[in-house]
Protein backbone atom coordinates (compact mmCIF):
# COMPACT_ATOMS: atom_id res chain seq x y z
CA UNK A 1 0.00 0.00 0.00
CA UNK A 2 1.37 3.45 -0.90
CA UNK A 3 0.60 6.70 0.89
CA UNK A 4 0.63 10.28 -0.30
CA UNK A 5 3.22 12.48 1.37
CA UNK A 6 1.35 14.98 3.54
CA UNK A 7 2.37 18.60 4.07
CA UNK A 8 5.67 19.37 5.87
CA UNK A 9 5.57 22.46 3.64
CA UNK A 10 7.55 24.64 6.04
CA UNK A 11 10.29 22.01 6.38
CA UNK A 12 10.45 21.38 2.62
CA UNK A 13 10.64 25.12 1.91
CA UNK A 14 13.54 25.41 4.35
CA UNK A 15 15.41 22.51 2.73
CA UNK A 16 14.79 23.92 -0.75
CA UNK A 17 16.16 27.28 0.39
CA UNK A 18 19.34 25.61 1.60
CA UNK A 19 19.58 23.61 -1.60
CA UNK A 20 19.40 26.77 -3.73
CA UNK A 21 22.39 28.20 -1.89
CA UNK A 22 25.74 28.23 -3.70
CA UNK A 23 27.55 27.53 -0.43
CA UNK A 24 28.15 24.35 1.50
CA UNK A 25 25.19 23.56 3.75
CA UNK A 26 25.00 21.20 6.73
CA UNK A 27 21.48 20.50 7.99
CA UNK A 28 20.56 18.33 10.98
CA UNK A 29 17.17 16.61 11.00
CA UNK A 30 16.01 14.82 14.13
CA UNK A 31 12.88 13.66 15.93
CA UNK A 32 11.42 10.62 17.62
CA UNK A 33 10.97 7.32 15.80
CA UNK A 34 8.02 6.98 13.38
CA UNK A 35 7.71 10.76 12.98
CA UNK A 36 8.46 10.82 9.24
CA UNK A 37 12.08 12.03 8.99
CA UNK A 38 13.06 9.60 6.23
CA UNK A 39 9.90 10.34 4.24
CA UNK A 40 10.64 14.07 4.47
CA UNK A 41 14.20 13.56 3.22
CA UNK A 42 13.24 11.24 0.38
CA UNK A 43 10.53 13.64 -0.75
CA UNK A 44 13.06 16.50 -0.73
CA UNK A 45 15.83 14.70 -2.67
CA UNK A 46 13.52 13.27 -5.32
CA UNK A 47 14.76 14.41 -8.73
CA UNK A 48 17.94 15.93 -7.29
CA UNK A 49 21.53 14.62 -7.61
CA UNK A 50 21.64 12.89 -4.24
CA UNK A 51 23.09 10.00 -2.28
CA UNK A 52 21.00 8.48 0.50
CA UNK A 53 22.92 6.37 3.04
CA UNK A 54 21.17 4.57 5.89
CA UNK A 55 23.53 3.79 8.76
CA UNK A 56 22.99 0.54 10.64
CA UNK A 57 23.93 -1.07 13.94
CA UNK A 58 26.98 -2.90 12.60
CA UNK A 59 30.69 -2.79 13.41
CA UNK A 60 32.50 0.35 12.27
CA UNK A 61 34.31 -1.35 9.36
CA UNK A 62 31.01 -2.59 7.92
CA UNK A 63 29.41 0.84 8.37
CA UNK A 64 32.22 2.50 6.41
CA UNK A 65 32.00 -0.17 3.72
CA UNK A 66 28.24 0.26 3.28
CA UNK A 67 28.39 4.05 2.97
CA UNK A 68 31.34 3.79 0.57
CA UNK A 69 29.35 1.43 -1.64
CA UNK A 70 26.39 3.82 -1.78
CA UNK A 71 28.65 6.72 -2.75
CA UNK A 72 30.73 5.01 -5.45
CA UNK A 73 27.60 3.49 -7.03
CA UNK A 74 26.15 6.98 -7.34
CA UNK A 75 29.24 8.22 -9.16
CA UNK A 76 29.34 5.03 -11.27
CA UNK A 77 33.07 4.66 -10.94
CA UNK A 78 35.46 1.95 -9.91
CA UNK A 79 35.12 0.93 -6.30
CA UNK A 80 37.74 2.91 -4.39
CA UNK A 81 40.15 1.44 -1.88
CA UNK A 82 38.71 2.87 1.32
CA UNK A 83 40.33 1.87 4.61
CA UNK A 84 39.53 4.97 6.64
CA UNK A 85 36.90 7.69 6.70
CA UNK A 86 39.51 10.11 5.31
CA UNK A 87 39.84 7.93 2.21
CA UNK A 88 36.09 8.18 1.64
CA UNK A 89 36.09 11.94 2.19
CA UNK A 90 38.86 12.39 -0.39
CA UNK A 91 37.01 10.20 -2.90
CA UNK A 92 33.72 12.05 -2.44
CA UNK A 93 35.41 15.44 -2.71
CA UNK A 94 37.06 14.49 -6.01
CA UNK A 95 33.86 13.13 -7.55
CA UNK A 96 31.32 15.72 -6.34
CA UNK A 97 31.67 18.19 -9.21
CA UNK A 98 27.98 19.15 -9.47
CA UNK A 99 25.45 20.15 -6.85
CA UNK A 100 25.00 17.05 -4.66
CA UNK A 101 22.93 16.21 -1.59
CA UNK A 102 24.59 13.65 0.68
CA UNK A 103 22.26 12.17 3.31
CA UNK A 104 23.36 10.00 6.22
CA UNK A 105 20.25 8.72 7.97
CA UNK A 106 20.48 7.37 11.55
CA UNK A 107 23.81 9.15 11.98
CA UNK A 108 23.81 8.33 15.75
CA UNK A 109 24.37 4.65 14.85
CA UNK A 110 27.81 5.64 13.56
CA UNK A 111 28.57 7.51 16.79
CA UNK A 112 27.43 4.58 18.94
CA UNK A 113 29.97 2.37 17.22
CA UNK A 114 32.73 4.99 17.03
CA UNK A 115 32.64 8.04 19.30
CA UNK A 116 35.25 9.77 17.10
CA UNK A 117 32.75 10.11 14.22
CA UNK A 118 31.91 13.79 14.98
CA UNK A 119 35.64 14.61 14.80
CA UNK A 120 35.95 12.78 11.48
CA UNK A 121 33.01 14.68 10.06
CA UNK A 122 34.41 17.96 11.35
CA UNK A 123 37.45 17.24 9.18
CA UNK A 124 35.14 16.25 6.29
CA UNK A 125 33.46 19.67 6.50
CA UNK A 126 36.53 21.82 7.17
CA UNK A 127 38.99 20.24 4.73
CA UNK A 128 36.83 18.76 1.98
CA UNK A 129 33.35 20.34 1.82
CA UNK A 130 33.42 23.96 2.94
CA UNK A 131 34.20 25.26 -0.56
CA UNK A 132 32.03 22.69 -2.36
CA UNK A 133 28.47 23.14 -3.65
CA UNK A 134 27.33 20.26 -1.47
CA UNK A 135 24.43 19.85 0.95
CA UNK A 136 25.11 17.41 3.78
CA UNK A 137 22.10 16.17 5.77
CA UNK A 138 22.67 14.25 9.01
CA UNK A 139 19.52 12.65 10.36
CA UNK A 140 18.75 10.67 13.51
CA UNK A 141 16.12 9.40 15.92
CA UNK A 142 18.34 9.75 18.99
CA UNK A 143 17.30 13.27 19.94
CA UNK A 144 19.95 13.61 22.65
CA UNK A 145 22.77 12.62 20.28
CA UNK A 146 21.55 14.89 17.51
CA UNK A 147 21.11 17.83 19.85
CA UNK A 148 24.56 17.01 21.20
CA UNK A 149 26.02 17.77 17.76
CA UNK A 150 24.92 21.36 18.32
CA UNK A 151 26.58 21.73 21.73
CA UNK A 152 29.67 23.88 22.20
CA UNK A 153 31.79 20.90 23.22
CA UNK A 154 31.02 18.89 20.06
CA UNK A 155 33.55 18.96 17.17
CA UNK A 156 30.72 19.79 14.73
CA UNK A 157 29.68 22.86 16.71
CA UNK A 158 29.35 25.89 14.46
CA UNK A 159 29.38 23.88 11.22
CA UNK A 160 25.65 23.46 10.74
CA UNK A 161 23.64 25.98 8.76
CA UNK A 162 20.27 24.81 10.00
CA UNK A 163 18.29 22.15 11.79
CA UNK A 164 14.81 20.65 11.78
CA UNK A 165 13.32 19.26 14.98
CA UNK A 166 10.51 17.26 13.36
CA UNK A 167 7.34 16.96 15.42
CA UNK A 168 4.08 15.08 15.04
CA UNK A 169 1.31 16.60 12.93
CA UNK A 170 -1.19 19.01 14.49
CA UNK A 171 -4.82 18.09 13.89
CA UNK A 172 -5.10 20.35 10.82
CA UNK A 173 -2.47 18.29 8.99
CA UNK A 174 -3.21 14.89 10.54
CA UNK A 175 -6.87 14.95 9.52
CA UNK A 176 -5.78 14.67 5.84
CA UNK A 177 -4.48 11.17 6.62
CA UNK A 178 -7.54 10.14 8.63
CA UNK A 179 -10.11 8.06 6.70
CA UNK A 180 -13.60 9.33 5.99
CA UNK A 181 -15.10 12.79 5.73
CA UNK A 182 -17.02 13.12 9.02
CA UNK A 183 -15.34 15.91 11.01
CA UNK A 184 -16.38 14.64 14.44
CA UNK A 185 -14.98 11.22 13.55
CA UNK A 186 -11.70 12.85 12.58
CA UNK A 187 -11.50 14.47 16.01
CA UNK A 188 -12.09 11.07 17.64
CA UNK A 189 -9.46 9.48 15.41
CA UNK A 190 -6.90 12.17 16.23
CA UNK A 191 -7.63 11.87 19.95
CA UNK A 192 -6.79 8.16 19.80
CA UNK A 193 -4.03 7.95 17.19
CA UNK A 194 -2.49 11.43 17.38
CA UNK A 195 -0.34 12.99 14.69
CA UNK A 196 2.43 10.47 14.09
CA UNK A 197 2.37 9.65 10.34
CA UNK A 198 3.34 6.01 10.83
CA UNK A 199 0.29 5.41 13.05
CA UNK A 200 -2.09 7.29 10.78
CA UNK A 201 -0.97 5.23 7.77
CA UNK A 202 -2.31 2.11 9.48
CA UNK A 203 -5.89 3.37 9.61
CA UNK A 204 -8.52 1.97 7.25
CA UNK A 205 -11.83 3.25 8.64
CA UNK A 206 -14.66 3.76 8.48
CA UNK A 207 -14.80 4.36 12.26
CA UNK A 208 -12.34 4.74 15.16
CA UNK A 209 -14.07 1.80 16.84
CA UNK A 210 -13.23 -0.52 13.96
CA UNK A 211 -9.58 0.59 13.80
CA UNK A 212 -9.17 0.32 17.56
CA UNK A 213 -10.46 -3.25 17.36
CA UNK A 214 -8.48 -4.30 14.32
CA UNK A 215 -5.31 -2.17 14.44
CA UNK A 216 -4.68 -1.73 18.16
CA UNK A 217 -6.28 -4.66 19.97
CA UNK A 218 -5.32 -7.55 17.69
CA UNK A 219 -2.03 -9.04 18.87
CA UNK A 220 -0.85 -9.61 15.31
CA UNK A 221 -0.90 -5.90 14.45
CA UNK A 222 2.12 -3.62 14.90
CA UNK A 223 0.26 -0.99 16.96
CA UNK A 224 -0.67 -3.61 19.55
CA UNK A 225 2.83 -3.52 21.04
CA UNK A 226 4.09 -0.23 19.60
CA UNK A 227 4.57 1.59 22.96
CA UNK A 228 6.43 -1.38 24.44
CA UNK A 229 8.63 -1.72 21.36
CA UNK A 230 9.54 1.97 21.30
CA UNK A 231 10.43 2.00 25.00
CA UNK A 232 12.60 -1.10 24.53
CA UNK A 233 14.39 0.57 21.63
CA UNK A 234 15.02 3.78 23.54
CA UNK A 235 15.94 2.55 27.01
CA UNK A 236 18.06 -0.16 28.59
CA UNK A 237 15.58 -0.56 31.47
CA UNK A 238 12.20 -0.08 29.77
CA UNK A 239 10.15 -1.52 32.64
CA UNK A 240 10.59 1.57 34.80
CA UNK A 241 9.60 3.88 31.95
CA UNK A 242 6.62 1.66 31.22
CA UNK A 243 5.49 1.95 34.86
CA UNK A 244 5.88 5.73 34.81
CA UNK A 245 3.85 6.09 31.62
CA UNK A 246 1.11 3.89 33.04
CA UNK A 247 1.12 5.91 36.26
CA UNK A 248 0.79 9.26 34.47
CA UNK A 249 -2.00 7.87 32.28
CA UNK A 250 -3.89 6.84 35.40
CA UNK A 251 -3.85 10.40 36.74
CA UNK A 252 -0.65 10.53 38.82
CA UNK A 253 0.84 13.75 37.50
CA UNK A 254 3.33 14.98 40.12
CA UNK A 255 6.77 13.46 40.80
CA UNK A 256 5.72 12.40 44.30
CA UNK A 257 2.49 10.79 43.13
CA UNK A 258 4.35 8.96 40.36
CA UNK A 259 7.03 7.84 42.80
CA UNK A 260 4.47 6.57 45.33
CA UNK A 261 2.59 4.71 42.60
CA UNK A 262 5.60 3.12 40.87
CA UNK A 263 7.76 2.60 44.00
CA UNK A 264 10.65 4.30 42.17
CA UNK A 265 12.56 6.44 44.70
CA UNK A 266 11.59 10.11 44.54
CA UNK A 267 15.21 11.19 44.18
CA UNK A 268 15.48 9.11 40.98
CA UNK A 269 12.15 9.90 39.35
CA UNK A 270 13.21 13.21 37.76
CA UNK A 271 15.89 11.45 35.70
CA UNK A 272 13.32 9.12 34.13
CA UNK A 273 10.87 11.95 33.55
CA UNK A 274 13.54 13.99 31.74
CA UNK A 275 14.29 11.07 29.43
CA UNK A 276 10.61 10.63 28.55
CA UNK A 277 10.37 14.36 27.86
CA UNK A 278 13.46 14.13 25.65
CA UNK A 279 11.79 11.68 23.28
CA UNK A 280 8.58 13.74 23.24
CA UNK A 281 6.37 11.19 25.03
CA UNK A 282 5.53 13.33 28.05
CA UNK A 283 5.49 17.04 28.78
CA UNK A 284 5.83 19.13 31.91
CA UNK A 285 2.96 21.57 32.06
CA UNK A 286 2.62 24.60 34.32
CA UNK A 287 -0.32 27.02 34.62
CA UNK A 288 -0.09 29.47 31.75
CA UNK A 289 0.16 32.39 34.18
CA UNK A 290 3.12 30.87 36.06
CA UNK A 291 6.28 32.96 35.81
CA UNK A 292 8.67 30.03 36.09
CA UNK A 293 8.73 27.04 33.74
CA UNK A 294 9.67 24.79 36.65
CA UNK A 295 6.89 25.99 38.91
CA UNK A 296 6.05 23.61 41.76
CA UNK A 297 2.50 23.63 40.46
CA UNK A 298 3.68 21.85 37.31
CA UNK A 299 2.16 18.55 36.22
CA UNK A 300 3.32 15.78 33.90
CA UNK A 301 1.08 14.73 31.02
CA UNK A 302 1.50 12.22 28.21
CA UNK A 303 2.11 14.33 25.12
CA UNK A 304 1.54 11.70 22.43
CA UNK A 305 -2.17 10.94 21.96
CA UNK A 306 -1.72 7.32 20.92
CA UNK A 307 0.55 6.54 23.89
CA UNK A 308 -1.91 8.22 26.23
CA UNK A 309 -4.75 6.12 24.81
CA UNK A 310 -2.70 2.91 24.92
CA UNK A 311 -1.54 3.40 28.50
CA UNK A 312 -5.03 4.33 29.69
CA UNK A 313 -6.99 1.57 27.97
CA UNK A 314 -4.73 -1.16 26.57
CA UNK A 315 -1.57 -1.51 28.66
CA UNK A 316 -3.25 -2.10 32.04
CA UNK A 317 -5.67 -4.64 30.51
CA UNK A 318 -3.53 -6.70 28.15
CA UNK A 319 -4.83 -10.03 29.43
CA UNK A 320 -8.45 -8.96 28.79
CA UNK A 321 -7.51 -7.64 25.35
CA UNK A 322 -5.80 -10.94 24.51
CA UNK A 323 -8.75 -13.00 25.68
CA UNK A 324 -11.46 -11.29 23.63
CA UNK A 325 -10.46 -8.04 22.00
CA UNK A 326 -13.84 -7.34 20.32
CA UNK A 327 -15.73 -7.50 23.59
CA UNK A 328 -13.02 -5.55 25.40
CA UNK A 329 -13.43 -2.62 23.02
CA UNK A 330 -17.21 -2.67 23.46
CA UNK A 331 -17.18 -2.94 27.26
CA UNK A 332 -14.12 -0.92 28.27
CA UNK A 333 -13.13 1.45 25.48
CA UNK A 334 -16.30 2.69 23.80
CA UNK A 335 -18.14 3.36 27.08
CA UNK A 336 -15.38 5.78 28.11
CA UNK A 337 -14.13 7.05 24.76
CA UNK A 338 -16.01 10.36 24.73
CA UNK A 339 -14.61 11.27 28.16
CA UNK A 340 -11.13 10.59 26.82
CA UNK A 341 -11.80 12.52 23.58
CA UNK A 342 -13.05 15.45 25.65
CA UNK A 343 -9.56 16.05 27.08
CA UNK A 344 -7.96 15.89 23.64
CA UNK A 345 -10.66 18.19 22.28
CA UNK A 346 -9.05 20.95 24.34
CA UNK A 347 -5.85 20.60 22.27
CA UNK A 348 -7.81 20.97 19.05
CA UNK A 349 -9.60 24.06 20.36
CA UNK A 350 -6.22 25.50 21.32
CA UNK A 351 -5.00 24.81 17.79
CA UNK A 352 -8.06 26.67 16.47
CA UNK A 353 -7.11 29.77 18.47
CA UNK A 354 -3.50 29.59 17.28
CA UNK A 355 -4.75 29.43 13.68
CA UNK A 356 -6.82 32.55 14.32
CA UNK A 357 -3.68 34.36 15.46
CA UNK A 358 -1.75 33.14 12.40
CA UNK A 359 -4.42 34.60 10.15
CA UNK A 360 -4.67 37.87 12.16
CA UNK A 361 -8.33 37.19 12.89
CA UNK A 362 -8.99 39.70 15.73
CA UNK A 363 -7.60 37.31 18.37
CA UNK A 364 -3.99 38.00 19.38
CA UNK A 365 -1.95 36.55 22.22
CA UNK A 366 1.64 35.56 22.95
CA UNK A 367 1.05 32.74 25.42
CA UNK A 368 -1.58 30.01 25.64
CA UNK A 369 -2.19 26.99 27.87
CA UNK A 370 -4.25 25.60 30.72
CA UNK A 371 -4.77 27.30 34.07
CA UNK A 372 -5.44 25.74 37.45
CA UNK A 373 -5.24 26.64 41.09
CA UNK A 374 -6.32 24.34 43.91
CA UNK A 375 -9.75 23.00 42.86
CA UNK A 376 -10.31 25.43 40.00
CA UNK A 377 -9.30 24.80 36.40
CA UNK A 378 -9.86 26.56 33.09
CA UNK A 379 -9.39 24.58 29.87
CA UNK A 380 -7.67 27.33 27.87
CA UNK A 381 -6.25 30.68 28.89
CA UNK A 382 -4.46 32.93 26.37
CA UNK A 383 -2.55 36.04 27.39
CA UNK A 384 -2.02 39.27 25.48
CA UNK A 385 0.49 41.18 27.61
CA UNK A 386 0.76 44.10 25.20
CA UNK A 387 -2.95 44.96 25.42
CA UNK A 388 -3.50 43.62 28.96
CA UNK A 389 -6.14 41.26 27.58
CA UNK A 390 -6.90 37.69 28.64
CA UNK A 391 -8.96 35.08 26.76
CA UNK A 392 -10.67 32.45 28.92
CA UNK A 393 -12.21 29.38 27.39
CA UNK A 394 -14.02 26.15 28.21
CA UNK A 395 -14.26 23.23 25.77
CA UNK A 396 -17.21 20.84 25.93
CA UNK A 397 -17.29 17.53 24.07
CA UNK A 398 -20.78 16.48 25.10
CA UNK A 399 -24.09 15.34 23.59
CA UNK A 400 -25.78 18.22 25.40
CA UNK A 401 -25.84 21.83 24.31
CA UNK A 402 -23.84 24.25 26.41
CA UNK A 403 -25.91 26.62 28.53
CA UNK A 404 -25.57 29.75 30.63
CA UNK A 405 -24.33 27.79 33.64
CA UNK A 406 -21.04 27.03 31.86
CA UNK A 407 -20.54 30.68 30.97
CA UNK A 408 -21.27 31.95 34.48
CA UNK A 409 -19.00 29.33 35.99
CA UNK A 410 -16.19 30.43 33.66
CA UNK A 411 -16.70 34.08 34.63
CA UNK A 412 -16.56 33.17 38.32
CA UNK A 413 -13.31 31.24 37.87
CA UNK A 414 -11.79 34.05 35.81
CA UNK A 415 -11.86 36.29 38.88
CA UNK A 416 -9.37 33.92 40.54
CA UNK A 417 -6.82 34.16 37.72
CA UNK A 418 -4.09 36.43 39.02
CA UNK A 419 -2.68 38.07 35.94
CA UNK A 420 -2.61 41.50 34.34
CA UNK A 421 -3.36 44.97 35.69
CA UNK A 422 -6.39 46.67 37.10
CA UNK A 423 -7.65 47.53 33.61
CA UNK A 424 -7.36 43.96 32.36
CA UNK A 425 -9.88 43.06 29.65
CA UNK A 426 -11.47 39.61 29.93
CA UNK A 427 -12.81 37.92 26.81
CA UNK A 428 -14.73 34.64 26.97
CA UNK A 429 -14.81 31.86 24.39
CA UNK A 430 -16.86 28.67 24.61
CA UNK A 431 -16.36 25.62 22.39
CA UNK A 432 -19.07 23.01 22.05
CA UNK A 433 -19.47 19.83 20.01
CA UNK A 434 -23.27 19.98 20.23
CA UNK A 435 -23.95 23.70 19.99
CA UNK A 436 -25.43 26.14 22.51
CA UNK A 437 -28.73 26.78 24.24
CA UNK A 438 -30.88 29.66 23.01
CA UNK A 439 -30.22 31.89 26.03
CA UNK A 440 -26.47 31.66 25.51
CA UNK A 441 -26.75 32.38 21.80
CA UNK A 442 -28.46 35.65 22.72
CA UNK A 443 -25.39 36.78 24.70
CA UNK A 444 -23.02 36.96 21.76
CA UNK A 445 -21.72 40.37 22.86
CA UNK A 446 -20.37 38.90 26.08
CA UNK A 447 -19.03 35.57 24.88
CA UNK A 448 -17.74 34.14 21.60
CA UNK A 449 -19.34 30.78 20.74
CA UNK A 450 -17.49 28.24 18.59
CA UNK A 451 -19.23 25.10 17.37
CA UNK A 452 -18.06 22.14 15.28
CA UNK A 453 -18.78 23.93 12.01
CA UNK A 454 -16.59 26.87 13.06
CA UNK A 455 -13.76 24.49 13.93
CA UNK A 456 -14.16 22.74 10.60
CA UNK A 457 -13.97 25.95 8.60
CA UNK A 458 -10.71 26.97 10.27
CA UNK A 459 -8.97 23.61 10.58
CA UNK A 460 -9.87 22.12 7.18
Amino acid sequence: MTFEFVDREEELDFLEEKYRSDDFELVLIYGRRRIGKTELIKNFIEGKPSIYCLASLEDKEKQLENITEKIYKHFKGIKPDVQRWTDLFEYFSEKAEEKTVLVIDEFPYLIEENESIPSYFQKFVDEYLKDKDVMLILCGSSISMMEGLMSYENPLYGRRSGQIDLRSFPFKDARKMIPGTDFENKIRYYSVFGGVPFYLQKLEGPTPKKDIKEKVCRNTEILYEEPQILLRQEFRKPNRYFSIMESIASGKTTPKAISDDTKIPLQSISKYLRELQRIRLIQHEVPVTAREKNSRRGLYQIEDNFFDFWFQFIGPNLSDVEERHDQFVEDHVMVDLDRYVGKKFEKICMEFLKEKVRHHDKITFSKIGRWWYKEDEIDIVALNEKEDRIYLSECKWSKNKVGLDVFYDLKQKSEKVRWGGKKREDEYILFSKSGFEKELNQMDEQVKLIDIEDLKQTLC
